[in-house]
């Protein structure tokens, strides 16, 4: 009888411990603590390895107004889970989760920190990139359009031609008025001694 008791008590030792569940032994931020920003991911640790299975973990991050923050999906490296976040407002978060520990058992819990600042994202502007003009400049005149030097003729320019032609025709008409005066002059003196003794015979 005394042996019997013993084997059920040895039995009853060993079933014991692998039936226990993995349980939470770590996190971050820290059960019901304060940070002074908001952080941008939840850290869980655990007693023992979780499933791997994405599907089977769950984290949500839920900030003072119940938006659930988490981003994305939670990475799991052994027996630590880290889920992103989006950083929110100042106040108490509620952060709850549900894993399957290395038993096969599903096991959830809750627990709450509080942020005291919001961190604001600083950049430094870029520094102005100065662009040296290596260009020609314009060059600029107050000439009018049209006036000398500009390739364009000028109004006095215009009317030289006009009066060298004109010019020319009168010179031309003098010199053919000339002549037919020269041709009449002559003529008449050519006539004068015939016409003398045509009297002379009368």
């Amino acid at each position: 009888m005394t042996s019997l008791l013993l084997t059920a008590g040895l039995l009853f030792a060993t079933a014991a411990p692998a039936a226990a569940h993995d349980e939470i032994v770590s996190s971050s931020p820290e059960v019901g603590s304060t940070v002074s920003v908001v952080p941008d991911e939840i850290s869980l640790t655990f007693s023992g390895e979780i499933l791997t299975d994405f599907s089977a973990v769950i984290i949500e991050v839920v900030a003072p107004d119940g938006q659930n923050i988490a981003s994305g999906d939670p990475v799991i490296d052994g027996t630590t889970v880290t889920q992103p976040v989006i950083p929110g407002q100042v106040g108490t978060y509620t952060v709850r989760w549900r894993v399957v520990s290395s038993d096969g058992h599903p096991i959830s819990n809750e627990y709450q920190y509080t942020a005291e600042a919001v961190t604001i994202p600083t950049t430094t502007p870029a520094p102005a990139v100065t662009i040296e003009d290596t260009s020609e400049p314009y060059p600029t005149s107050t000439d009018t359009l049209g006036s000398p030097g500009h390739g364009e003729p000028s109004g006095g320019g215009e009317l030289l031609p006009i009066l060298a032609v004109a010019s020319g025709v009168i010179l031309l008409g003098g010199i053919v008025i000339v002549v037919l005066m020269v041709g009449r002059e002559r003529r008449l003196r050519d006539r004068a001694p015939e016409a003398a003794p045509a009297d002379d015979q009368q």
